[in-house]
């Protein structure tokens, strides 16, 4: 694991106080993402062994409960399971953030039961998902499918999408659908589904980007997003909005 920055926080794994961990790399390159220096790995990498000490020790007076593996895309890594395994044998709850591109790591994780937590990012409709994530291709939507079936088994998990500029009602009402069925489908037939437990639509930020021209373009005002929060409330239990 090459972990770039950490920082406390009570806010990215909900109702526990402990760390945020980025990790540096991804296999995703969408222009709007706010960490661009973690994609592009240009972030110095941090003692490992120092780090987990001192989480360790803040972990064994109660301080610590809970710890949230970010980035960049955790699910790059080989060794994620160890290090999960690393933070769960020293008595806390363990979150991961996601983009949904590796599933046979999520199967992982699931069988040796280290993560208790995941967020997992729906980038957009399907057939914007190969232009959103900006992979030339190199992507199988069959993979994002099996992660949100996947996702579904954790303890806990939830579902965010970023709430693009030109993203339309239409591209909620199929984002919403493909959170509830892990599959393509228009659901013309009405097919009956299970709402989701969580789903987060967050308000697009221009000021730090990865692509520069996304930096141009101007979010969506918030009215508009809770707009849009109506239509998810028809796939999750519950929908939270951050503007």
């Amino acid at each position: 694991m090459k972990i770039s920055s950490h920082q406390e926080t009570t806010i990215d794994y909900p109702g526990k106080m402990g760390q945020i961990l980025f990790v540096s790399g991804c296999n995703f390159k969408c222009g709007f993402c706010h960490n661009p220096e973690l994609v592009e790995g240009k972030i110095n990498e941090i003692n490992l062994e120092a780090l987990l000490k001192n989480i360790n020790s803040k972990a064994k007076t109660g301080w610590y409960q809970g710890i949230c593996i970010s980035g960049g895309e955790p699910t790059i890594y080989s060794d994620l399971p160890g290090f999960a395994r690393r933070l769960k044998d020293m008595g806390l709850s363990v979150k991961l953030d996601t983009n949904g591109s590796n599933p046979e790591m999520l199967r992982e994780l699931l069988k040796e039961e280290t993560i208790d937590y995941v967020a997992m990012d729906i980038k957009g409709p399907r057939e914007k998902y190969h232009n959103i994530v900006n992979v030339n291709g190199n992507l199988k939507l069959e993979n994002i499918d099996k992660s949100i079936r996947l996702v579904k088994l954790f303890p806990n998990y939830e579902f965010r999408t970023t709430i693009l500029p030109d993203f339309t009602t239409e591209d909620i009402e199929k984002i919403g659908t493909w959170a509830c069925f892990g599959r393509e489908t228009d659901n013309t037939r009405r097919e009956a589904y299970q709402k989701v437990n969580l789903y987060t639509l967050q308000q697009y930020n221009p000021k730090k980007t990865l692509d520069p021209q996304y930096g141009k373009l101007s979010p969506k005002p918030s009215r508009e997003i809770f707009e849009l929060k109506k239509i998810m409330d028809k796939y999750s239990e519950f929908v939270r909005v951050l503007v």
